[in-house]
């Protein structure tokens, strides 16, 4: 039952006193690697293996997951502030010189005041509401040209085509200028008309996330990362999905607004 726990749910609320549980310990091991899930990890346990170094060898294994493999221990290096504000600065500026006017900030627990992150998440928009529209590739072309970007994990483009919210993602791993050690950076690009959900999705944390789209449900709304939504209603009046009227949030205080929810700077968002 344990296990079936950590499939379904990523994690093991009792984990404490199973940590000579060999089967959870492995499992959970595994579920680090970058792109390898609960499912996939008890999968590779019950192929018979123990170690990192057994996954190697796993030839199901994707692309992405042995590029997370490979670079487990770098990326499970925090990176500490100054470096983060030093290759944010790096972002904005060869961003400004490919488009001019576009907005680049990097959220999670950076902007949240803390002293070190785990990754980078980098949202990004243009004000004009119009030329954030094939930006991403230019952009990661042009990071791949400084060899900022080393490896591609995910990498999807939806701008062009207005599909998906018309929001463009890259998920990787990146260079400090001068160093090999990677980390791992996400790049989100949103329209104008989604960017202040995107930010405040962004930025987190996990608990006020999930409060917020707690609270937006309770009021008649969906929420996520690329807007606020009026929801539909299925058979006995339940939620039965989100519609496609978008709610009008220019700033991240609209969304508080809307949702009746009070204002908290993002240093004040550690809940």
């Amino acid at each position: 039952m344990y296990i079936n726990e950590i499939v379904t749910t990523g994690k093991l609320s009792k984990l404490e006193h199973f940590e000579n549980d060999e089967k959870v310990r492995t499992i959970s091991l595994f579920g680090e690697v970058w792109g390898v899930g609960p499912a996939t990890a008890l999968k590779l346990y019950e192929k018979g293996h123990r170690t990192l170094d057994d996954l190697q060898r796993d030839e199901s294994l994707t692309n992405a997951q042995r590029i997370g493999l490979k670079f487990f221990d770098d990326i499970k290096q925090r990176i500490p502030r100054h470096d983060v504000s030093e290759m944010e600065k790096l972002l904005q500026d060869v961003g400004t010189d490919i488009l001019p006017g576009v907005t680049i900030v990097c959220g999670g627990s950076y902007r949240r005041g803390k002293a070190s992150c785990g990754d980078m998440d980098i949202i990004i928009t243009h004000p004009d509401g119009e030329s954030h529209v094939g930006f991403l590739s230019k952009f990661v072309q042009r990071l791949k040209e400084i060899n900022f970007l080393r490896e591609d994990l995910i990498f999807s483009i939806h701008s062009v085509d207005g599909t998906d919210s018309g929001v463009d993602t890259y998920f990787g791993l990146c260079t400090y200028p001068g160093r090999e050690l990677r980390h791992r950076i996400d790049l989100k690009v949103y329209p104008r008309n989604r960017y202040a959900c995107g930010l405040l999705a962004w930025t987190g944390n996990d608990v006020l996330n999930r409060r917020f789209r707690l609270l937006a449900e309770s009021k008649g709304y969906v929420l996520d990362d690329t807007g606020l939504y009026l929801a539909t209603r299925g058979s006995g009046g339940k939620h039965a999905g989100r519609s496609d009227a978008i709610v009008n949030c220019h700033t991240e205080k609209d969304v508080f607004e809307t949702l009746g929810f009070p204002w908290l700077e993002p240093h004040e968002r550690n809940l």
